[in-house]
This record gives C-alpha cells, sequence and structure tokens, in this order.
C-alpha cells in the first residue's frame, strides 16, 4: 500500500511539473520521425527532402487554463527543412501515435486546396472606451471568405465599407454578439482581451451581409463531416470551420477556434483539414495548416445560388 501511494504522489509531482514546464524527453522521436518521412515523400513536399524533427517534446495543457479544452497531452516538435525550411508537427503520445497536425510555413502546390483566400490575422479593435480588444476569429475568418468570393464573382460584397477584408471584419463583427474575455493565458503577447461569437450567428450574419450588398449566395451551418468539406473543395467554395484545437506556436494553450477551411488530404491513416488560421504568424500567406478532421464540430459553407 506504501509503495502504491507513493508512485501515485510521485506520478501527480510529474504530471505537474510537466504541465507547466513542457518537459523535454526523449521518447516519441521514432514515431514523429516516420511521420515526418510521409509528410516529405509527397510530390508537393520535394524542396523538404531532407528535413528532420528538432526540439522534440511532450506537451500538457496548461493546468490552470481559465477556459479548459480537456486536450490529451502530444509530441511536438520543430521542422527543420533544407534551405532554412520550418514547421511544425504533432501527434499523439498514446495509441498508434497518429499525427495530430503539421504545418509547412512555405506556398506548396496541393491536390484539393483552394487558393486566394486572404490570410487576414486578428487585429486589435480600440472600443469606445478607449480599451483595446481582439477582431475575435469567427468574424476575422469570415471577413477572409467573404473577400474570396468578393474578388471572385461577387465585386458587389465589398460596398463602400468593405475595401479591405479588415474593414469586412468590422462589418460582420458588428452583425455578431462579441463576448469579450480577458486574456490571462497568455494567447496574445501584448495581454489583450479576446473576442468569441458563435458560428450559429455568423451564418446568420454572412447571410444578411450578403443581402444587404446584393448578393446571391446561401449561408448554411452543418454539423461537420469530411464528406461534406470534400464536396465543398471540390465545388471550389471554402468554407468556414469551429473546432477546438492547440495553438501551434504555444501548444499548450488550446481554445474553441473558427478558421477558413480549404483542404483535405489524408495521411499517415487519418484525414487531415486544411486552414488558413487567423491566429498563426508564419513566414508565409500561403502557408496552410493541416489538422486532422476528428477535432472539427460545425462547418458553414458560403454557396452561389443555382449552384449544389
Amino acid at each position: 500500500m506504501n509503495s502504491m501511494r507513493c508512485f501515485i504522489l510521485v506520478f501527480g509531482a510529474l504530471w505537474t511539473i510537466a504541465a507547466h514546464s513542457q518537459v523535454i524527453v526523449d521518447g516519441g522521436q521514432e514515431r514523429g520521425d516516420a511521420i515526418l518521412r510521409g509528410i516529405v515523400s509527397q510530390n508537393w513536399a520535394r524542396d523538404w527532402k531532407g528535413a528532420k524533427l528538432d526540439a522534440v517534446k511532450l506537451v500538457f495543457q496548461k493546468k490552470d487554463l481559465a477556459h479548459p479544452t480537456g486536450l490529451p497531452p502530444v509530441w511536438v516538435a520543430e521542422i527543420k527543412g533544407p534551405g532554412g525550411r520550418k514547421g511544425t508537427m504533432m501527434w499523439d503520445q498514446g495509441g498508434e501515435g497518429r499525427i495530430v497536425e503539421f504545418t509547412l510555413d512555405a506556398k506548396l502546390e496541393i491536390k484539393n486546396v483552394i487558393s486566394g483566400i486572404p490570410n487576414l490575422q486578428q487585429f486589435p479593435i480600440e472600443e469606445e472606451d478607449g480599451k483595446v480588444i481582439a477582431s475575435g476569429c469567427v468574424p476575422t475568418a469570415a471577413a477572409s471568405v467573404v473577400s474570396f468570393w468578393a474578388d471572385k464573382n461577387f465585386p458587389q460584397w465589398r460596398g463602400e465599407d468593405g475595401k479591405t477584408p479588415s474593414d469586412i471584419t468590422r462589418r460582420l463583427r458588428a452583425r455578431l454578439n462579441m463576448a469579450a474575455f480577458p486574456d490571462t493565458d497568455g494567447f496574445t503577447a501584448t495581454g489583450m482581451t479576446l473576442a468569441g461569437a458563435f458560428p450559429h450567428d455568423l451564418a446568420r450574419a454572412i447571410q444578411a451581409d450578403a443581402k444587404e450588398k446584393k448578393v446571391g449566395v446561401d449561408c448554411r451551418i452543418a454539423q461537420f463531416s469530411i464528406e461534406l468539406l470534400k464536396k465543398e473543395i471540390k465545388a471550389g467554395r471554402p468554407v468556414l470551420l469551429s473546432c477546438t484545437v492547440r495553438l501551434p506556436h504555444k501548444p499548450h494553450l488550446s481554445w474553441g477556434h473558427e478558421m477558413a477551411g480549404v483542404g483535405w488530404a489524408k495521411m499517415d491513416g487519418v484525414n487531415l483539414v486544411g486552414v488558413v488560421d487567423n491566429f498563426y504568424p508564419t513566414k508565409h500567406a500561403e502557408t496552410i495548416r493541416w489538422i486532422r478532421a476528428d477535432v472539427f464540430r460545425s462547418l458553414i459553407s458560403v454557396r452561389p445560388r443555382g449552384r449544389d
């Protein structure tokens, strides 16, 4: 009994240390190397031949996260490729150690990916009281998709008050019931207040905005499925996706997030969703973040009328 009690205490202490310090450990390297070999074997990754994993860590979620997500620990590593190329990768700690997500920070020509979606990052907005708040992932992601359609088929969707994607973000944001969240966990570098909204409200806001600008589209929200995503991507229509994910550059933090969905792929035996992330600082604006499909909850489609 005493030995068991000692084991529990020691295990608990190690868990606590890992959760706070993101302890670097030696395990997981072999499985990570195997996943990376599969990635760089793709035709679109030919410039990444010889890439290696660096700084492999087992990362736990921040123990006192203000809004806990319950995500399990994952292996995290940097990808270092030829010519200074960089990326990131995560894979499961347990089970078969399947890929969780990866990013190669570069413009890549990949099948089943829609190009031309502006990579708009969340930006600070000054409120009436002078305080600064983030634009929020929901309207920011939506503005990227609306801007895509304004460039492609519906220039009138911009309007006089939507000359830039940031302008469209503000316009859509005004249609939403935005909630403010103090950044007590360090999501932002400045401690800027975060902002959120619900996907169902977003679908209605986009539809109302399109109607006001006399744009013939149908905006619908549905439960996420890989089949529905494939249908929209095949038709050349980017989507909006809600999910619960880690921050790739701060993987000990996670949140409910909205992003523009632009592609799909299958790798390491799992379906991956390609997204343009509005809260991910990358060197290349065309960089796509690839995330395992099981973290996504809803899908908002924007379809020009008269098309399936």
